[in-house]
């Protein structure tokens, strides 16, 4: 039979357990007993010796699968589940600031079901009201959870009919989301749990509303103080900003990890039930996105006659800003010049509703900036 050891299990093969066997046989029936692979006694002999291995096998799987190293599947979910960790969910996509237009001061409720070219389905995050001019920009999100691709200027077909909601375009290539997390990063995302504990219940709450499906950033502000602080946090309060993730859950979670008597800030709010069934009203905020425009003039070197424009707002369009994060001007020159055959000879950002500026855009601690390809301008000289 298999051992349990110092250095591990350490299983009895095929060989050794045929070996056994047919010493037993001869101890019990004589030497003259015929165990040849061919005959009745030696077929049985075969069979026991098979299953038997087989107990084996399955012992030694079942060891290895203890390990987090070899685990696969639940085995690994068990085994990361020591750490607080779950396997992450597939994240749903994104298209940010698709364009809607219809008759001015038409309210699309939050839901409203929009079809693509490929027959995927795209749901409104939020409410949007078009404004004077007919118009508004709008973020829709896949209605499965997944990796759903779609270029940039597909239209899109309205499934839900609202009175007044005429078109609806997106403006930018689709924010693609991700499949269920496989056992390697599951696996790699266990060990770099294990490296960076959290420092403090604050970090541990963060970390735990980083795990929920779909939530990509989280801020957490912090008021130890008796009084409301610079970014409006009441004193002895918490406030956590979350960019993404089902609203429920995100209470759940922060109930779950909320130091005691500590208060909490912010304009969504979930109701959830304690152990003494006592309803508790949690509250949190969503991130107001800031969308940017830009001005680009650029200066054609001599030895380039064709600049790729595309590319240009591409790159701009495509980066990630963080949640209080400023978009600062000399920051953006990078990625316009990863793109060859130009120099930047103006450069101008501003909000979208505001006028262009070469300085920085200052978000605010609870707004997230981005930047459309349809609002950045690029001049060529």
């Amino acid at each position: 039979m298999g051992q349990l050891t110092n250095k591990g299990y350490v299983g009895e093969r095929l060989d050794s357990i045929l070996a056994d066997l047919d010493q037993g046989f001869r101890a019990i029936y004589g030497n003259d007993i015929d165990l040849a692979p061919d005959s009745p006694d030696g077929q049985m002999l075969g069979l026991i010796a098979q299953i038997r291995a087989d107990l084996e096998e399955l012992g030694e799987v079942t060891y290895r699968a203890l390990d987090p190293d070899h685990a696969s599947g639940a085995w690994l979910e068990q085994r990361v589940a020591y750490a607080g960790l779950t396997r992450r969910q597939a994240r749903y996509s994104y298209l940010r600031g698709a364009a809607l237009t219809g008759r001015a001061g038409t309210l699309i409720p939050a839901g409203s079901v929009l079809r693509d070219i490929n027959r995927g389905r795209w749901l409104l995050v939020a409410d949007i009201t078009l404004g004077t001019d007919g118009s508004a920009r709008a973020d829709l999100r896949s209605e499965l959870l997944g990796a759903f691709n779609l270029p940039a200027n597909s239209a899109l077909t309205i499934e839900t009919l609202v009175l007044g909601w005429d078109t609806a375009t997106n403006l930018a290539a689709a924010e693609v989301g991700a499949e269920e997390e496989t056992d390697p990063e599951l696996r790699a995302r266990f060990y770099r749990s294990r490296s960076r504990p959290a420092q403090n219940s604050l970090d541990g709450l963060v970390a735990a509303l980083l795990q929920l499906a779909d939530v990509r950033q989280v801020v957490g502000l912090e008021n130890t103080g008796s009084t409301a602080d610079a970014d409006g946090v009441p004193g002895h309060s918490l406030n956590l900003i979350v960019d993404g993730g089902e609203e429920q859950a995100i209470a759940q979670a922060i109930f779950l990890r909320k130091p005691a008597g500590t208060g909490l800030m912010g304009q969504q709010s979930r109701t959830v039930v304690d152990g003494q069934g006592v309803n508790r009203l949690i509250r949190f905020d969503r991130p107001a996105m800031v969308d940017c425009k830009a001005f680009v003039q650029l200066r054609r070197d001599a030895e380039f006659t064709a600049i790729d424009v595309a590319a240009i707002k591409a790159q701009l369009a495509q980066l990630d800003f963080r949640i209080g994060q400023d978009v600062q001007l000399s920051r953006l020159y990078s990625p316009i010049n990863t793109v060859q055959g130009f120099w930047v000879e103006q450069l101008k950002i501003g909000r979208r509703s505001g006028a262009l500026a070469a300085d920085n855009i200052v978000i605010g601690v609870r707004e997230r900036a981005r930047f459309a390809q349809a609002d950045i301008e690029v001049v060529v000289l």
